[in-house]
């Protein structure tokens, strides 16, 4: 939502807004420019406050300008609205002491936060703050989270001094020092019994349409990420039934009967809400494929299709779409309640990974924070997924990510989550078919991941152990052993961990 340059402190009355950020020396705080934001600022000739926040639909947006000049009281009053927002944002206050620099609940886009001397640096894009570091050290904990593929929601990075301010917490800026504070746990419920005759696919509706109307957007303007799945569908046709103009919605096309089925499946949602739609098969867009990468901004946290779906999200920016909605969240909104696991190791690791990770791995619940009001996995996957948004000028929408929706799956029995059970029956009471509702062929890119590992797998490694990898140079990754996983996949031979080679490709060149 925002980047910013802070050094030392300077009093409100020396901040000034220009063209597109504020400024006072060399200090700057830019906002994210799109029409689903709107800024704040004010100060007491001391203290100055700035807060970018997401817009409420209901309200008038605050026009950008230099911090607004309030008494002590007022400005203490203000500050403390404006730590209120509900709706996603990030708040700087400058004091004659320190900054401090905090979050919301609604954690829709990522702020990461690093110290150099006596400057501090924040931006959405982790890749972003390398520059500012005097080195660029590898966070052994972090490498190994993402190595083992077992990424946790915490304020650690792949770098070792910048770190990811988590859903609620705040961070505290004096002497050239960077200290994280974190917030309560939240409350989480139980499952509640049901009410006799209790309208439950009504009640799913009314909170999904009441969460989307909480959201600033033109529906004109809106697309969704409508894969098919049940949790996608289910937005999709919520927004639908909001608006009588048509919507944009696309997806990446998956190969063979699946691919197929998932064709028939969206094309009946499709004509059913009168969607303008965009199909891109995912084949087209390799995963591994080097040249797709190299026109891609490519981050240790980006997703493994980012060629495919960057190349959907630029059509609908070309098409005049400014916001794009996904299902993110749905899975974890109806997910039951995890059996206790008496190890947090994972049970089968690839055989690359090297005594320094796996020894790493005994320490990856390090920097991560209370219990947030949704889950860690959502939280991660919004933190990961929103700079490829911000970078195609587009603001996400993740409806069944929020608070509201994650503590109505909490409220419902058991039967009502197994399985997905609530979000197939809303499809099923709109008249949708059982391919629909219920499709026989599981739809995944497994066809296409090994296209791609067998394509460019081999060339990929050998081009890590001739030129050299931080992986292979900090003792993560064992040369042998990719290689030896290298000649498994030229032979068309691989073993069941060997499809995590391209997380390991990625990742290389996400650091070098």
């Amino acid at each position: 939502m925002l980047s910013m340059r802070i050094e030392g402190t300077s009093t409100g009355a020396s901040w000034e807004w220009d063209s597109d950020r504020w400024s006072s020396g060399l200090s700057w705080i830019a906002p994210y420019d799109h029409p689903a934001l709107e800024v704040w600022s004010a100060h007491d000739g001391q203290r100055v406050a700035f807060q970018v926040r997401e817009r409420a639909p209901v309200r008038s947006s605050h026009p950008p300008g230099s911090p607004r000049a309030l008494h002590v009281k007022a400005y203490d009053e203000a500050v403390a609205q404006a730590r209120a927002w509900e709706g996603a944002h990030h708040l700087i206050e400058i004091t004659p002491d320190g900054t401090w620099v905090s979050t919301g609940a609604c954690a829709h886009a990522p702020i990461y936060l690093t110290a150099n001397r006596d400057t501090l640096h924040g931006h959405w894009d982790v890749t972003r703050l390398r520059h500012a570091m005097q080195h660029q050290r590898l966070d052994a904990i972090e490498i190994a989270r993402l190595l083992a593929l077992t990424g946790h929601y915490s304020t650690g990075t792949a770098w070792e001094g910048i770190s990811l301010l988590t859903e609620r917490s705040s961070a505290w800026f004096h002497d050239g020092e960077l200290t994280l504070r974190m917030p309560q746990p939240a409350r989480h419920d139980e499952p509640r019994e049901l009410a006799p005759h209790a309208r439950v696919l009504d009640g799913y509706e009314r909170l999904l349409d009441a969460v989307l109307a909480d959201h600033h957007y033109i529906p004109e303007r809106t697309a969704i990420e409508l894969s098919g799945g049940m949790d996608s569908s289910n937005v999709a046709l919520s927004l639908a039934a909001r608006h009588s103009c048509p919507l944009s919605s696309g997806a990446l096309i998956q190969e063979g009967a699946a691919g197929e089925q998932q064709r028939r499946r969206r094309d009946t949602l499709i004509r059913y809400a009168g969607f303008r739609d965009t199909e891109l098969r995912a084949a087209d867009y390799l995963p591994m494929d080097p040249q797709l990468l190299s026109r891609v901004s490519l981050g240790p946290y980006e997703e493994i299709y980012i060629a495919g779906h960057s190349r959907l999200l630029a059509q609908w920016k070309a098409d005049g779409v400014l916001w794009a909605a996904a299902g993110v969240g749905g899975d974890e909104m109806l997910s039951l309640p995890p059996e206790p696991q008496h190890s947090l190791m994972p049970a089968c690791l690839p055989r690359w990974l090297t005594p320094r990770t796996l020894e790493a791995l005994r320490d990856q619940e390090t920097g991560i924070p209370p219990a947030p009001p949704i889950s860690d996995s959502t939280l991660r996957a919004l933190a990961c997924g929103a700079p490829m948004y911000l970078r195609a000028g587009l603001w996400p929408l993740y409806p069944l990510a929020h608070p509201a929706m994650w503590r109505f799956g909490q409220w419902l029995p058991h039967a009502w989550r197994r399985k997905k059970h609530l979000a197939r029956a809303r499809l099923q009471r709109l008249g949708f078919g059982h391919e629909v509702t219920h499709p026989p062929l599981r739809e995944n890119f497994l066809a296409v991941m090994h296209q791609s590992l067998f394509r460019f797998g081999p060339a990929e490694i050998r081009a890590m152990l001739s030129t050299g990898s931080p992986l292979i140079d900090g003792k993560f990754v064992d040369a042998d052993e990719l290689a030896a996983a290298g000649l498994r996949l030229e032979q068309h031979r691989p073993e069941p961990k060997d499809v995590t080679v391209a997380h390991v490709v990625r990742l290389h060149r996400a650091l070098i």
